[in-house]
């Protein structure tokens, strides 16, 4: 056995005649640049083991004299955008210096024994480390390095970077995916005040907390300021607790008025309540509190004083809002944040936020960001002066990210790129306890961008839970699930266009048939299955409801209509499309053929690139006249489906349509649909499967019928989408499989399966907001 060499003009064509000679395991070697493009070296997996087999009595690999081989760092993988003509492949073995056949075993164990390390490392988050180590101008690298140099810390960078999608993850990145990429994954985490008229207008008691310094009167009355400009200042009053700082309370008088607003001096260790309970009439109260290094043993007392008013049923609730010092370091923020957050879930309730401060001091906003999602702190203000109210503006998530990734320059306090290292053996359980947290983010990261693309994602969340519910429970709720009137009027951007239907057989090793299901304008599933036993009876009745009921503008047929079905398609407004057999008969030139014989005969008329089940393929389209038995005139459509590397022929397809030249695009590209589409059935069946693994007792088989094609529909839009959001999802998902698994519907279905059960669990120890929507 030998290694063997491939060379072509670019990266895409060299794996290609890899995979071809030795298959999918073979395991690479050395990828370089050469003259020519692009040269790989590779061995067979199963070569491998029988060559660094050791026979009895031999020399061991530190015996066995290593060969001199140059090593070859991976160049960047060409675009896949622009294919350039493939090099003929060269398969001859490459020389050796000159030894026994153990000198080149050893050599083989030693690398292959390297490479076997490597991806270990890369399944763990200590992986970021890697490409410094290696010297590999990776992606990861990069964004590594943009992260760590704008202040983020190195959990929060390994958290983000592990889920970083495979499509971006090579050293041909121009840099613009990856930022964009980058951008939204901090966007996604980082939670601020969505509605600030609605937070002003609802009023309440809001107490300003922090350590000396860092602004808190200054803010006081920038807050009011906001108030006042809206409502006037009959309603407001300041309160100030601090008795320690000279000049605090004058300070705090001069601001109140300038506002026109009432101002309140508390005695140290009086008691708050009494003075709210006096103050009650007050729309909005801002109460200054007396600034506290969080090392303070005095922190937690002076937090508890901030208790609700003491009007029993109607006492007003005391939202603390941290103040963070944007120039501050992480581990002083850290430390600020734990300690508060601490005191104030001993006063009765967690922090309500947190206010940003001396952001136009801080040459990094990094760190106070990476601390906010960290924490789970909802940023709601930051003030950058010391103007009344000007320096006072609305925390938003995007500037705050530009601003950050904006931070150039070196510092000598941020660590090197590749920097990452195993925490020591005392701070495992500190590190594993604020992995789970970062995985309880990227989980309601995932789930909150699913809610938001995905049209009846929500209904599958309030599904999910009642197959834990018992029976009669679960037959209670369904109906609400099922009714056709809340899901035509959901708010979506993508409203339904198509409906998928399904045969009305049962699917192959199941007793129930397959859902219909709704296709968005570009053809992909949404999640909105509708039971075949919850349909009209007749085909023309089930059409006439999809259109007049759903507003549905395509019909995609399993088979060719009846003739009652084609009468009332001929009425109506929407447009047909029917997959049959090849076997199906039809007139052509006055003589009667099956579809199979046309095939060589049609007239050609585009290609397609799409995904089937799970791979990268290219559907030739051709289309022939041809009049159906009955004297109806119709295009025949054939599709030749062939993957897009090899070429090899993977199916054909057969459809008949109305003769629709006007309409020919979107007659494609509803034939792309269905296709794609075709293995919808399997995955129900799977996740239907799957579901009685999930150790429920009793499920109503409507409620998990319901699921499994609801989870089916998401596994396959998730395949099938292009868009940034997807690539993203996609890549939490198959992080929470851990290891390195390849891209697939099946893959993903189990994927969603493991973000629902892991949602339950975060659910139930109160994580993150996981949950929020599904018990909304």
């Amino acid at each position: 056995m030998s290694v063997k060499r491939f060379v072509a003009a670019n990266s895409r064509d060299a794996m290609r005649q890899v995979r071809a000679a030795l298959g999918e395991d073979a395991l690479i070697l050395s990828n370089r640049r050469v003259t020519e493009g692009v040269e790989i070296l590779a061995l067979a997996d199963d070569d491998h083991g029988r060559m660094t087999e050791r026979p009895a009595g031999s020399p061991g690999l530190a015996d066995a004299p290593s060969p001199r081989v140059p090593t070859h760092r991976s160049p960047p993988p060409a675009n896949r955008s622009m294919p350039q003509p493939a090099a003929e492949p060269s398969e001859t073995p490459i020389p050796t210096t000159q030894g026994t056949p153990l000198d080149f075993a050893a050599f083989s164990e030693r690398v292959l024994g390297e490479m076997h390390d490597l991806r270990a490392l890369l399944t763990t988050q200590q992986s970021l480390s890697l490409s410094a180590t290696h010297g590999v101008n990776s992606e990861v690298e990069r964004l590594q390095h943009r992260l760590l140099g704008a202040g983020f810390s190195p959990r929060l960078a390994a958290e983000l970077l592990e889920t970083l999608p495979a499509e971006l993850g090579g050293a041909e990145q121009n840099g613009e995916a990856g930022e964009a990429w980058l951008k939204r994954q901090l966007a996604a985490r980082l939670p601020t005040l969505d509605d600030e008229a609605a937070l002003l207008d609802a009023g309440g008691v809001f107490a300003l907390i922090g350590p000396t310094g860092i602004g808190k009167t200054t803010t006081t009355a920038k807050l009011a300021a906001r108030y006042v400009m809206r409502h006037g200042g009959a309603d407001v009053a300041l309160v100030t607790t601090d008795s320690y700082r000279v000049g605090a309370h004058e300070q705090l008088r001069i601001y109140a008025r300038l506002l026109g607003v009432e101002v309140h001096a508390l005695e140290a260790d009086a008691p708050l309540g009494d003075l709210l309970d006096r103050l009650a009439a007050k729309r909005l109260v801002i109460v200054d509190t007396v600034g506290m290094s969080q090392r303070d043993q005095r922190l937690v007392g002076q937090v508890a004083m901030l208790g609700d008013s003491t009007q029993g049923d109607s006492a007003r609730p005391i939202r603390r809002l941290l103040l963070l010092n944007a120039a501050s370091h992480g581990d002083t923020l850290d430390e600020v944040v734990d300690t508060y957050q601490r005191a104030s879930l001993a006063a009765g309730a967690p922090l309500y936020g947190a206010i940003l401060t001396k952001v136009d001091e801080a040459p990094r906003l990094g760190a106070v960001l990476d601390i906010a999602i960290r924490h789970g702190l909802r940023l709601h203000y930051v003030s950058h002066g010391q103007q009344v109210p000007e320096d006072l503006r609305l925390a938003e998530r995007e500037p705050l990210i530009e601003q950050a990734l904006a931070a150039g320059g070196e510092s000598c306090f941020v660590a090197e790129s590749g920097g990452l290292h195993r925490s020591p053996t005392g701070r495992r359980l500190q590190s594993l306890s604020r992995g789970l947290l970062g995985q309880g983010r990227a989980l309601a990261a995932a789930l909150a961008t699913l809610r938001r693309e995905v049209t009846g994602f929500g209904m599958l969340e309030q599904a999910w839970p009642l197959l834990g519910y018992p029976l009669e429970q679960q037959r209670r709720r369904l109906p609400e699930l099922l009714d056709p009137t809340l899901w035509r009027d959901m708010d979506s951007k993508e409203p339904p266009q198509a409906m998928l239907w399904a045969r009305s057989t049962t699917v192959s090793g199941a007793d129930w048939p397959m859902p219909a299901l709704c296709l968005n304008a570009e053809g992909r599933a949404l999640a909105l299955p509708w039971l075949a036993h919850l349909q009209p009876a007749g085909e023309a009745e089930r059409l006439h409801w999809a259109e007049s009921q759903l507003g549905m503008r395509w019909q995609l047929l399993p088979n060719c209509p009846t003739a009652a079905a084609r009468e009332y398609l001929e009425r109506g407004i929407a447009v047909w499309l029917a997959i049959v057999q090849g076997n199906s008969r039809v007139i052509a030139a006055g003589e009667r053929y099956t579809l199979a014989a046309l095939a060589a005969h049609a007239e050609p008329r585009a290609q397609v690139d799409c995904r089937y089940r799970g791979h990268d393929t290219r559907l030739a389209v051709s289309r022939l006249a041809v009049t159906r038995i009955d004297g109806e005139s119709l295009n025949a459509w054939f599709g030749t489906l062939s993957d897009a590397d090899s070429g090899r022929q993977m199916a054909q397809r057969y459809w008949l349509a109305p003769r629709h030249d006007d309409r020919e695009s979107a007659l494609i590209e509803s034939m792309v649909a269905q296709l794609i589409h075709d293995d919808l059935p399997l995955l129900t069946r799977r996740a239907w499967q799957r579901l009685d693994e999930t150790g429920q007792q009793r499920v109503d088989p409507e409620l998990r019928l319901l699921v499994a094609a609801g989870l089916a529909a998401v596994a396959s839009r998730l395949d099938q989408e292009h868009a940034p959001w997807a690539m993203d999802v996609r890549a939490q998902l198959l992080g929470l499989l851990g290891g390195r698994r390849s891209r697939s519907p099946s893959v993903l279905l189990e994927a969603l399966m493991h973000l629902f059960t892991a949602r339950d669990a975060f659910v139930q120890v109160g994580g993150h907001g996981i949950g929020d929507e599904a018990r909304r």
